[in-house]
């Protein structure tokens, strides 16, 4: 496992919306080549850099307690374990963290158990360099927002029967956070305290079984709260 490097300046001009500022960037794969070749993909964007690298589950533990970076990118499948089980750690240690999931077999199952970890993306490994490069800076910019091709018909497949009643304040905020709107903003649209907002939230997130805005969203998509995207 390699130890945490000190995060440099930016030598080229980052891609918009990165603000020339480096992405530091935790890579847990347990298949040395494979690594090997994806730090090479991503050290093709200067605003990119690999901090740190883990070879399983064990060591992605180990960073996930002892590193800070802005992206975390994981193999969902390591030797000794499952790469979600990582995604939720970091999730639970790093709450503005990236997380980008790394798969060679996508199906409904790991995709929405992705989301349900608290993952910002899940990509499969054939794609471009060019698609991970920008998922890697999506992640980074927008950590709480889950994207995966083929979302929307997942949460089609799996839509539930099941019945949630929500309360109209419950709506209104379920549909303020789908849109992405802070506590704050929440508040000032619908003429609430804060603390009155984060006591929906957390009633929200109680009936839905989530555990982060995404997976709250999801949930409400899958049970016809909200349309989905």
């Amino acid at each position: 496992m390699t130890t945490p490097l000190t995060r440099a300046a930016a030598t080229t001009a980052a891609p918009p919306g990165t603000r020339n500022q480096v992405i530091s960037v935790v890579l847990i794969d347990d298949h040395d080549l494979v690594r090997q070749g994806i730090a090479s993909l991503l050290s093709l964007d200067r605003s990119l850099h690999v901090v740190a690298q883990g070879a399983s589950l064990a060591e992605g533990m180990v960073l996930a307690r002892s590193i800070v970076a802005d992206v975390a990118v994981i193999d969902v499948s390591l030797g000794d374990g499952s790469g979600l089980d990582l995604v939720a750690e970091f999730r639970r240690r790093h709450p503005a963290m990236g997380l980008v999931v790394l798969t060679m077999h996508q199906d409904d199952d790991t995709l929405l158990h992705a989301l349900d970890a608290g993952a910002s993306a899940l990509i499969h490994k054939s794609r471009s360099a060019e698609d991970v490069i920008a998922i890697v800076h999506q992640a980074a910019a927008s950590p709480e927002r889950f994207s995966a091709v083929g979302l929307a018909d997942a949460i089609r497949r799996r839509s539930s029967v099941a019945t949630v009643r929500l309360t109209t304040r419950e709506s209104e905020v379920l549909r303020e956070l789908a849109a992405g709107a802070s506590v704050a903003q929440i508040a000032r649209a619908l003429y609430m305290s804060e603390s009155t907002v984060k006591t929906h939230i957390a009633k929200l997130y109680d009936k839905l079984g989530a555990n982060n805005r995404a997976s709250a969203v999801m949930s409400a998509m899958r049970l016809g709260l909200i349309p989905a995207p």
